[in-house]
């Protein structure tokens, strides 16, 4: 009776992998390939969205490379990309914009320089969110769970008085991703 069920699972096994390579078949040449159209398609709508599919879920993380002073007001800029799933993140504006509705996680940590404080805050739409405080090389940390709307604008701005320095060496860094939709 196990060696039925074994054979059993094997033939389900493999009908279930035929099908998943069927899915990756672009030609249309046979009755076969024809039937298994909706199924592909219903496949695709459940793993992309926006041309994002679960393997290239919307993600950035960003840090600084060098320590600077920040003016009043100033947005971060993060120059070192280690990831940009969507191209969600400009490193020229320091703005994340993101690119479908969903639930997701924010997250900054920035490191004070020497004796100096450091006042920052995740702003959203214009909005103040979340800050992150540090002083004589600490560092200040935000993590927020937040529900987006395509569009939204985010960004790390420096809200305290001039001149207050941010250390670089990838210490300071910024990233977000979609948890769920």
């Amino acid at each position: 009776m196990t060696s039925a069920v074994s054979i059993l699972l094997m033939i389900v096994v493999i009908q279930i992998a035929q099908i998943f390579a069927a899915c990756q078949k672009e030609s249309d040449t046979g009755f076969s390939e024809n039937l298994l159209d909706p199924l592909c398609k219903s496949r695709k709508q459940q793993t992309q969205t926006n041309g994002l599919s679960r393997k290239t879920r919307p993600a950035f993380t960003a840090s600084l490379t060098h320590t600077k002073a920040l003016g009043s007001n100033e947005v971060m800029k993060f120059d070192k990309i280690w990831l940009n799933n969507g191209g969600i993140y400009n490193p020229n504006t320091g703005v994340f914009t993101v690119p479908m509705n969903g639930l997701y996680l924010v997250s900054s940590s920035m490191m004070s320089y020497g004796v100096k404080q450091l006042h920052c805050h995740l702003v959203k739409n214009g909005q103040s969110n979340v800050g992150a405080f540090g002083k004589e090389y600490s560092q200040g940390t935000l993590n927020a769970v937040m529900n987006l709307q395509k569009d939204d604008k985010l960004f790390i701005k420096q809200d305290g008085g001039s001149d207050e320095p941010v250390t670089g060496a990838h210490w300071s860094m910024f990233s977000a991703y979609l948890i769920s939709e």
